[in-house]
C-alpha cells in the first residue's frame, strides 16, 4: 500500500512539474503539506473528478498513513517516510473538511486507486504549486517508493498480470487495450507505470522480468502456430 500511494504522489508531481515546463505558472505555494494547499488544489481537483472519488482518495490515504505511522523505516529514509505521511494525511483531512464529500459512504468492493486521473488539471495545479516544492514532493515520494521496491517483495495485481500475460501472448497494444476495456493511451500509462514499479525501461524488460519472476508464460510457438505451413 505504501509503495502503490508514494508511486501516485510521485506521478502527480511530475505531472505538475510537467505543466510548469509548458508554462503554466509558477504557483507561489511552497508549504504544499499542509490542509491549506490540499484544500485549494482539491477544488481544482473537483473541477473533473466526482465527490465519490474523492470520498475514496481520503479512505485510501487515511489507511496509508495510518500504516505509516505504524512502522520505522531505515533512519536514511525516515524524514521522506514522514513527510509522505503527512501529505497523505493532509490531503485527507481537506477532503473531510469538504461537505460535498465528508458524508458519503464508500461502497464495498470500491476503486482501488493505482494511477493518477489524466483529467485532472495538471495546468491549474501548476499554477498554485512553486517549481520548487514540486520538485520536493517527487523526490521525496520517489525515496520512499525506492524505498519499498527495493525493501519489499513486489508482485502485479490481478490487471497488471493480464497485462503482462497479453503482452507476452505477443498481442499488439491496440488489441490489448480494447480487451482489457481500456483506451490505448490509458493502457500505455499503465504500462509506463509498472516499468517503473519494477525498475526496467521496456517492454521487452518488463516481460523478461515477469517470466523470470514465474509471473507468466511464454507461449510455445510450435504450440500456438498452425501445423502444415
Amino acid at each position: 500500500m505504501v509503495l502503490r500511494h508514494a508511486a501516485l504522489i510521485e506521478q502527480y508531481a511530475i505531472r505538475i512539474a510537467e505543466a510548469h515546463g509548458l508554462g503554466y505558472g509558477p504557483g507561489e505555494h511552497t508549504d504544499i503539506w499542509g490542509v491549506e494547499f490540499q484544500r485549494n488544489a482539491q477544488k481544482v481537483w473537483k473541477e473533473t473528478l466526482a465527490p465519490l472519488f474523492h470520498r475514496q482518495v481520503a479512505d485510501s490515504y487515511e489507511r496509508c498513513a495510518w500504516l505509516m505511522g505504524s512502522v520505522s523505516p531505515d533512519q536514511s529514509v525516515a524524514g521522506d517516510w514522514e513527510n509522505v505521511a503527512g501529505y497523505l494525511s493532509a490531503v485527507a483531512v481537506a477532503i473531510n473538511k469538504d461537505p460535498d464529500c465528508a458524508e458519503l459512504e464508500v461502497p464495498s468492493g470500491s476503486l482501488d486507486i493505482r494511477h493518477m486521473p489524466e483529467v485532472i488539471h495538471y495546468e491549474r495545479l501548476a499554477e498554485l504549486m512553486h517549481p520548487d516544492a514540486a520538485e520536493r514532493l517527487r523526490s521525496t515520494a520517489a525515496a520512499v517508493a525506492h524505498y519499498c521496491r527495493t525493501s519489499l517483495s513486489i508482485v502485479p495485481d490481478e490487471m497488471q498480470l493480464a497485462c503482462l500475460q497479453g503482452l507476452a501472448n505477443g498481442e499488439k497494444h491496440a488489441d490489448l487495450a480494447m480487451r482489457l476495456g481500456y483506451s490505448e493511451r490509458h493502457l500505455q500509462r499503465i504500462l509506463a507505470d509498472m516499468w517503473h514499479q519494477f525498475g526496467v525501461d521496456s517492454t521487452i524488460e518488463g516481460v523478461s522480468h515477469a517470466v523470470a519472476q514465474g509471473w507468466i508464460t511464454v507461449p510455445n510457438k510450435r504450440d500456438s502456430g498452425t501445423s502444415g505451413d
